[in-house]
């Protein structure tokens, strides 16, 4: 089996009007919210083996912090630039360029393109049946054997999770 994590970035920072939005630095909320959701998957024992992200500042930072929050070596991160607002497609292929060792992994990005993501691979076509906030996370799994194997509609949704709810559970 395997999982795949779906982590919305935390809420950023609109504070420098001038900055490029790629990037576009967390904001305070997010420095607690990105590592909060780490420790969340530290403690329900859901720590990938693989991540990719999206290399924009506010995606690297939550990646970065969420992993430091697990207890995890930088070293299963992998940043693609794919991820800074293509399309689901793309998350969805890099899900399936996944290492086969790997049995659970985790995108970090961005809205709308993780819904959208979410939606496909559970099985939704045209609206989208999620809303993620800002660290919104969903847990998919699926019974491919093989990452390249995961296409739209192999998944169910297994768990969904926001920070708001984190906070009252764990903090």
């Amino acid at each position: 089996m395997k999982i795949i994590l779906l982590l919305r970035h935390a809420k950023s920072s609109w504070e420098n009007a001038d900055l490029d939005d790629f990037d576009r630095p967390l904001a305070g909320r997010g420095l607690e919210d990105a590592p909060r959701m780490g420790k969340y998957l530290r403690k329900i024992g859901y720590k990938p083996d693989y991540i990719v992200s999206s290399p924009a500042v506010r995606a690297k930072q939550t990646t970065r912090l969420c992993v430091e929050a697990m207890k995890k070596d930088e070293g299963i991160i992998n940043w693609d630039q794919d991820l800074y607002f293509n399309s689901a497609l793309d998350y969805v292929r890099a899900i399936q360029q996944a290492p086969e060792k790997a049995e659970t992994m985790m995108v970090v990005g961005h809205n709308p393109m993780m819904e959208a993501t979410a939606t496909a691979l559970s099985g939704g076509k045209d609206k989208t049946a999620f809303r993620m906030p800002t660290a919104g996370l969903v847990c998919l799994e699926s019974y491919a054997v093989r990452w390249q194997d995961i296409n739209p509609g192999t998944c169910q949704v297994k768990w969904m999770m926001i920070p708001k709810v984190v906070k009252k559970l764990i903090d």
